[in-house]
């Protein structure tokens, strides 16, 4: 590993940190020059990765090159950096990295400026779309908005997807207070599209954000920022929300719409109700991490083991596996998998545990102590011993395999099924 990439790892060491001294000092050491960028930011709970690969997807479509910042990554680093819908290139993060190293260094004679493992990638974004000279940047936000290291861009709009109660810890325990939070992200004199929840404290947060756009300490001059509610009928879909967002967002920026429906036929957004087939068996991979978004997907979920599932002695057959990280709410998360139970009970319900991400994943010992809607539940150390176990098994046997839960676990079962390549990992499939 190179010294630049030890470095990488060990700002992992440094955690979470919410401020943007250190991201905007960077971005004035770097000296870069956004007036020929279209930048979208893109905050929220819920749909903001669905937004964003929809976005890229339809500019690249139409022509129009185009960067989309991403967290976290589901296999790789790289992916977290996509042009023109494809993963960069590992040669390309590699330069890229080599550049926010030096200068965070100080190897130009200045003082070191620490960062965390986020604010690096996100820089690594930055310098990227730069040098690679897109016409559109698309950034989603890591955690909440305003002290994000993403507000640190001159956004030209803002997009503000589905808000609910998570990160209270860090956020407020209240909707207005953590919408409040995120809408912070809106630019003075610059539209902010906003998924209406249809909630008054919400909208009141949101508007008073809105009327006090502007962060000085970035030399932003305050004024009123432009906000647009959106409706979304209660039966529309995370794809069909997203088109919606987009095409209010794209008017606004005068950006070609004549691609989005395309795009939404097309789009592929890894370990997003994404199907796949690996050793003969059918997988539905979806990562809604937190208790709001599993319920929003609880619907398609459903339909799609309706429709996904093979039938076997007159019942349909299907094996659900499950690992999460630490919930503030578990009971409710568990009860919304339980949900996805009814009325077409799994064969079997494999409990695992995610690698890799920021928390560790909830012990399977933990989760066995559910009460779940059926008796044949197995745990096992990870995903790779879960697949193991599937393998053993017919695909016959195992019906639909539908994998819920961590955005990590959805990385591990990729990775070990080597459906992590450029073309796996493009928003927009290399047969398109």
């Amino acid at each position: 590993m190179s010294e630049a990439g030890q470095w990488l790892e060990s700002t992992r060491n440094n955690g979470m940190s919410l401020g943007l001294r250190s991201t905007h000092d960077m971005i004035e050491r770097l000296n870069l020059d956004f007036s020929s960028t279209k930048i979208i930011h893109v905050a929220g709970s819920n749909g903001k990765g669905s937004a964003c690969s929809l976005m890229a997807t339809s500019l690249t479509l139409s022509g129009i090159s185009n960067l989309m910042f991403t967290s976290p990554h589901v296999s790789r680093i790289e992916e977290r950096f996509r042009i023109d819908s494809r993963p960069i290139s590992n040669a390309l993060f590699q330069e890229m990295l080599e550049g926010i190293y030096d200068t965070a260094m100080g190897k130009d004679g200045q003082e070191a400026i620490e960062l965390t493992f986020f604010e690096t990638t996100f820089l690594i974004a930055t310098l990227c779309a730069i040098k690679s000279d897109v016409e559109v940047m698309i950034v989603e936000t890591g955690l909440g908005g305003r002290l994000d290291a993403t507000r640190c861009l001159p956004a030209d709009a803002c997009l503000l997807t589905s808000i609910s109660c998570e990160h209270t810890d860090i956020l407020g325990n209240k909707l207005s207070q953590i919408a409040a939070e995120k809408a912070a992200i809106a630019r003075p004199n610059k539209p902010l599209i906003i998924r209406d929840m249809e909630d008054v404290e919400f909208k009141q947060a949101v508007l008073l954000q809105s009327e006090n756009a502007g962060n000085e300490s970035l030399g932003e001059i305050k004024s009123p920022a432009k906000p647009y509610f959106v409706s979304i009928p209660e039966s529309y879909n995370i794809k069909d929300e997203a088109e919606i967002l987009v095409s209010e967002l794209f008017q606004k920026l005068e950006l070609p719409l004549g691609k989005l429906t395309e795009a939404k036929k097309k789009v592929r957004w890894p370990a997003r109700m994404q199907v796949i087939e690996a050793e003969s068996n059918l997988f539905l991979l979806d990562a809604a991490h937190n208790p709001s978004g599993l319920l929003r997907v609880l619907p398609e979920l459903k339909q799609n083991i309706k429709d996904l599932s093979p039938v076997v002695n007159e019942g349909q057959n299907w094996t659900l596996v499950f690992g999460t990280s630490p919930q503030k709410n578990m009971k409710e998360m568990l009860d919304h998998v339980s949900e996805l139970c009814n009325p077409i009970l799994p064969n079997t319900i494999c409990l695992t545990m995610p690698l890799g991400g920021r928390y560790t994943g909830v012990d399977t010992g933990v989760l066995a102590q559910y009460n779940w809607p059926i008796n044949d539940v197995k745990e096992f150390e990870s995903a790779e011993r879960t697949l193991e176990f599937l393998f053993q098994n017919s695909p016959d046997s195992n019906g639909l395999i539908v994998s819920i839960g961590s955005l990590y676990l959805q990385g591990n079962i990729l990775n070990h099924l080597g459906l992590d390549s450029d073309d796996e990992l493009s928003t927009l499939p290399k047969q398109s």
